[in-house]
């Protein structure tokens, strides 16, 4: 099995491919930085993924969510059950980005109606667990996110979402949940590693070997959790310095990540240089909320949430070749 964890900036994107060569991909985040651009639309182009789980309903996890329906070939799509439109648009009140509106455009489809059932992954194991929407009590969208399981021959893996400590303790009332947590051995953090996704109750129940936080540059006080998680984990070896045991691994020092793991549940761990494109319009105009940039190029921005989205024409995309 391998999993690819991909530096979108402050978001998520990661894929999962069995020894069947399903693909699971979770979350669609993309990243806009430094003149450079990639998304999961892109970098699939043309592929298909089995199954598309949205972790979360905001900017940061779904903003290409419009052109993974476009550019990719999805075989289902996986999200909190209890979260229809009505339920989205009382927590989106304040406005839709572009990820949300298209994902609240393919919930009125018939498609929705009639899914799917999720495909057989093979020796690879995937289950989830969710909060249920509940008006005035459960209703924003990071503690209805869906905390997601990966097994395969032993190796677990687990993905949390954006889920806060109150609703971290309603999923621990859960004897299936808490027993799910046993023998993990690499858990995303939650909410990008920010404190109020911290639950020291959790870690209660099971001790990751590392704890991987998908997340930009620190601007905030509360993104300064590497040394709280550093303290509820035993540490692992990474394949870039097998000299050195890691603790916590971040997109924003160790931009993305591939795990390998074996049929005999051992497994590596180790950074990985992923193409991107740059954004390279004839001309550049200065970034507004809403703005396009001549008949190829167009980019959205979306204040509530701080999510964007991003169009771009063939003859700007040029992409820088590295490992994948």
């Amino acid at each position: 099995m391998r999993v690819e964890i991909f530096d979108v900036g402050h978001g998520q994107c990661a894929v999962i491919k069995s020894p069947n060569g399903r693909r699971l991909m979770v979350d669609c985040g993309a990243r806009l930085r430094d003149g450079r651009y990639w998304s999961p639309s892109l970098h699939f182009g043309g592929q298909r993924i089995d199954v598309l789980a949205l972790l979360n309903l905001d900017e940061d996890h779904i903003c290409n969510f419009g052109f993974m329906l476009t550019g990719t070939k999805i075989g289902h799509i996986l999200s909190n059950p209890t979260v229809g439109v009505d339920e989205l648009r009382s927590i989106k009140k304040d406005g839709m980005g572009p990820g949300a509106q298209a994902f609240a455009s393919w919930m009125t489809h018939p498609f929705k109606a009639a899914p799917m059932p999720v495909p057989d992954f093979g020796p690879v194991r995937i289950w989830w667990y969710y909060n249920r929407f509940v008006r005035g009590m459960v209703n924003e969208t990071n503690n209805l996110s869906l905390v997601l399981f990966v097994e395969y021959a032993g190796f677990k893996l687990v993905f949390s979402g954006d889920m806060e400590k109150t609703g971290w303790h309603y999923m621990l009332r859960s004897p299936a949940f808490r027993a799910s947590l046993f023998g993990t051995n690499i858990f995303v953090a939650s909410h990008h590693g920010r404190r109020n996704g911290q639950c020291a109750e959790l870690f209660e129940w099971f001790r990751p070997e590392i704890i991987i936080i998908s997340d930009d540059d620190k601007q905030y006080d509360s993104q300064e959790t590497g040394d709280w998680y550093a303290q509820r984990c035993m540490g692992a070896v990474v394949v870039a310095d097998p000299t050195q045991r890691r603790y916590v691994m971040t997109t924003r020092r160790d931009g993305s990540m591939q795990i390998d793991v074996k049929p005999d549940g051992s497994w590596t761990l180790r950074p990985i240089q992923v193409a991107d494109w740059p954004v390279t319009p004839p001309q550049r105009s200065q970034p507004t909320s809403g703005i396009g940039l001549l008949s190829q190029f167009g980019l959205g921005y979306d204040s509530a949430s701080s999510g964007f989205g991003l169009g771009l024409g063939k003859r700007f995309l040029q992409p820088r070749t590295g490992e994948s």
